[in-house]
């Protein structure tokens, strides 16, 4: 009885970690427009809070029992009067990449709200033309090396590509691109650690799924300052499960964006109606499961378009979030490679 308490006690601990990273880094100039915008290097700082899994739930033994955790990001953004500084929280989860005992790789997937202290102002910051809100979405990618030198202290090091973006909801939005080395030292809060949880993994159910979502979204078009015009998709999902954790398939879409209506007039091109801006999309889906959360990305081809400004090619990454097994709600950034064009909010259903 007293073992089986200890080892109780044990699967309620949690393995908690202060970490604290110097970052230094550069804005990439994307667009040559931009250039004026990078003046210097710089340097940031990150703290984050994360708690390694051990299979309290499947998804974490599935993926190898990845960390967890919320983080604060903050730089000067080396053009102090443009652009001022950036700040960050987000979430995010550590995948391992190796099973080493004291030192592993590590890659991140964070998302999160951003702010950045100066935006674009046609009077007082009309040379900030990456980014026209205070408030964005922030995206961070890392690769890290974790080296546990005693059971509380460690260090870590990495390469970091960060992205803040309002996903063009207003103008401009070139949006800011910071690729940084990092290097930091971790802090263990507890001594004591809470076992790995391993139990029998069911069968996987490898028939087709099928779900339907609409989406929602605003956008502006060039230059700023103009109006907003709003956004619609239909979209479908084909699924066939490989795993528990990972399914692949194809996604049918239906686009249709007053600003395309929009910015075809502008090009001089007569519309007899406005159905002839919708864009019919095939594409491929990836979605890695999370238990009711799934990560999507998409990469497709427009069947038929008008416009030629964004190309023939778009993508796609959402989060999904399934509520009773059947009701999807969906956040996504819909983009054509590094410009983006909106961000959907969708409802669906899954059968």
């Amino acid at each position: 009885m007293a073992a089986l308490a200890q080892q109780q006690q044990k699967t309620h601990l949690r393995d908690l970690r202060l970490d604290v990273l110097g970052h230094y880094g550069f804005i990439v100039p994307h667009h040559k427009s931009m250039q004026h915008l990078t003046q210097s290097h710089f340097p940031g700082f990150e703290v984050t809070l994360s708690e390694q899994t051990h299979g309290k739930q499947l998804w974490e033994q599935l993926f190898k029992y990845p960390i967890k955790g919320i983080g604060l990001f903050y730089s000067p953004l080396g053009n102090n009067k443009a652009l001022g500084q950036g700040i960050a929280v987000y979430p995010y989860l550590n995948f391992r990449l190796t099973k080493g005992k004291k030192v592993n790789l590590y890659f991140r997937i964070a998302f999160g709200l951003g702010y950045l202290t100066n935006r674009f102002d046609p009077e007082t910051n009309y040379k900030n033309i990456a980014i026209g809100t205070h408030f964005n979405a922030f995206i961070q990618l890392k690769y890290e090396m974790r080296w546990n030198m005693t059971k509380r202290l460690g260090l870590s090091a990495g390469l970091a590509f960060s992205h803040f973006s309002n996903a063009a909801f207003k103008t401009p939005n070139l949006g800011i691109n910071i690729p940084t080395l990092n290097i930091g030292v971790s802090y263990k809060l507890y001594k004591e650690t809470p076992e790995f949880i391993k139990n029998e993994v069911p069968d996987c159910n490898k028939k087709w799924q099928y779900e339907v979502l609409g989406g929602f979204g605003v956008n502006e078009l060039y230059g700023a300052g103009g109006r907003k015009y709003p956004y619609f998709c239909l979209t479908g999902y084909f699924l066939k499960p490989l795993s528990l954790k990972r399914q692949l398939g194809i996604g049918l879409d239906v686009f249709y964006s007053e600003a395309v209506v929009e910015s075809l007039g502008r090009e001089g091109v007569v519309l007899k109606s406005k159905l002839e801006a919708i864009k019919p999309g095939l594409s491929c889906a990836y979605v890695m499961n999370f238990s009711h959360l799934a990560f999507i990305a998409q990469f497709g081809v427009y069947l038929y378009t008008k416009d030629k400004s964004t190309g023939y090619f778009f993508d796609r990454l959402a989060l999904q979030y399934t509520v009773k097994n059947h009701y999807l709600f969906q956040l996504g950034l819909k983009t054509h490679f590094a410009k983006a064009e909106v961000l959907e909010l969708g409802v669906g259903y899954k059968f």
